[in-house]
């Protein structure tokens, strides 16, 4: 069985064709070809450039703002940079700050690998939580290990922990 030749078919059926049909039938085609490329390319480009011109103003002003906050943040940085204590002096303004939240600890010893363990019973959960959190923000502290289980007290916890100081 033989093969159809689709490109012998059309040269056959162009040549077939008058002069004034191969005009028009060429016409036809320039025009479908420019409907395709005006609908494909064009025309949604044309959209698009559209929509951008009223987004980029505020893009633009977007971006300036965020810049303004990025270098307002940089500032701040520099400001706030404050030495994180170690070893010793750590151990002293961990104590102070608990003092400070009358927060009293059974327990606080400082491992001989710099690790400070604190123990609580029956200690405010929500004072613990909040001093945890003020002395990771001021001195990079993190908690490396902890236990903690609710006391009898409702809000009040036993709380075993691990601190490692930061820097």
């Amino acid at each position: 069985m033989k093969s159809f030749d689709w490109q012998q078919a059309i040269v056959s059926l162009w040549r077939a064709r008058s002069l004034r049909e191969r005009a028009v039938l060429g016409a036809l085609a320039a025009l479908l070809l420019a409907l395709v490329v005006y609908g494909l390319f064009w025309q949604p480009a044309m959209e698009n450039i559209g929509r951008l011109q009223q987004e980029l103003p505020l893009m633009r002003s977007e971006l300036a703002r965020l810049q303004a906050m990025a270098a307002e943040l940089n500032v701040s940085r520099k400001r706030t940079a404050v030495a994180v204590p170690a070893g010793a002096e750590l151990e002293t303004a961990l104590r102070q700050s608990l003092r400070d939240m009358g927060l009293p600890t059974q327990k606080f010893e400082t491992r001989p690998d710099g690790r400070i363990m604190l123990e609580w019973h029956d200690a405010p959960f929500s004072t613990m939580a909040d001093w945890l959190d003020q002395v990771r923000q001021k001195w990079r502290v993190s908690v490396v290990e902890a236990h903690v289980e609710r006391a009898l007290h409702p809000g009040d916890v036993n709380a075993h922990l691990v601190l490692r100081g930061g820097g």
